[in-house]
């Protein structure tokens, strides 16, 4: 009994664990453009039945006691896509969706990424790319994708996304389902499955979507879990010292 409480302790605290490291993210992104928060999922661990053989097995004398599961397990994570607030910068190549979607970017390897964050700068080839270099996608007149290049001294985005006047529209694709969504970095998504659809979310230039973060949330939580672990570190505490004392009677008799 002593054991498998210090087993279903042990798990606990693991999983407080995680939930610490996910919060301290969370909080640790309140400042990144974009950014969406995440929440972990725990579920109860598989039940197990318990039998007592009295007078040894094989009297096959076998009593049922009844179930136990061994606590509970982070299960994945899901994230919430609610819309961020707007913040005001000024930037020409800061842009912010407001509605459903998701900016496209050409990652490595011929992969799509999608990010809410579009916090977007010149490069020396005059392609409009993210802070780590990734090409910002748009759709052309004739509806093929193509890399955005910036012409003129001045970058101008319509509410619809074309790009200086021209054909070239901003590639803002959505998802029905972002269930399947796969996290890289800090704001940019892999899609694990499922067909990108065109998106209506009006562009805003010169702003930035803001984390859709509560940090007060994330402080309480911090704290709840803060308090979980250290009760959690008492009671195992406490059945160390009985396991110890119990080991110490065994040896003495």
């Amino acid at each position: 009994m002593i054991i498998r409480s210090l087993y279903n302790v042990t798990r606990q605290m693991n999983v407080l664990q995680k939930r610490q490291e996910n919060n301290s993210a969370n909080a640790a992104n309140v400042n990144t453009p974009g950014y969406k928060m995440q929440d972990l999922i725990q579920r109860t661990m598989e039940e197990h039945e318990l039998y007592n053989h009295a007078g040894g097995r094989d009297n096959n004398r076998r009593v049922h006691l009844g179930s136990i599961n061994l606590g509970t397990e982070v299960d994945g994570a899901v994230t919430s896509f609610s819309q961020g607030s707007l913040k005001e910068t000024g930037s020409a190549t800061d842009l912010a969706l407001n509605g459903r979607g998701f900016f496209t970017l050409a990652l490595e390897n011929g992969e799509t990424g999608f990010t809410r964050n579009g916090n977007f700068r010149v490069s020396e080839d005059q392609r409009l790319v993210t802070q780590e270099g990734y090409p910002v996608m748009g759709v052309n007149g004739q509806g093929n994708p193509t890399e955005i290049y910036v012409t003129g001294d001045v970058l101008t985005v319509s509410q619809r996304g074309y790009i200086n006047g021209t054909d070239i529209r901003l590639m803002v694709s959505d998802f029905e389902d972002t269930a399947a969504f796969e996290m890289r970095g800090e704001s940019i998504y892999m899609t694990g499955g499922g067909n990108p659809m065109a998106s209506d979310a009006e562009v805003t230039q010169g702003y930035l979507e803001n984390a859709n973060v509560n940090i007060m949330d994330e402080m309480v939580k911090m704290m709840e879990v803060s308090r979980e672990f250290q009760s959690n570190q008492r009671v195992l505490s406490v059945l160390n010292e009985t396991l110890q004392k119990t080991v110490n009677e065994i040896g003495r008799n």
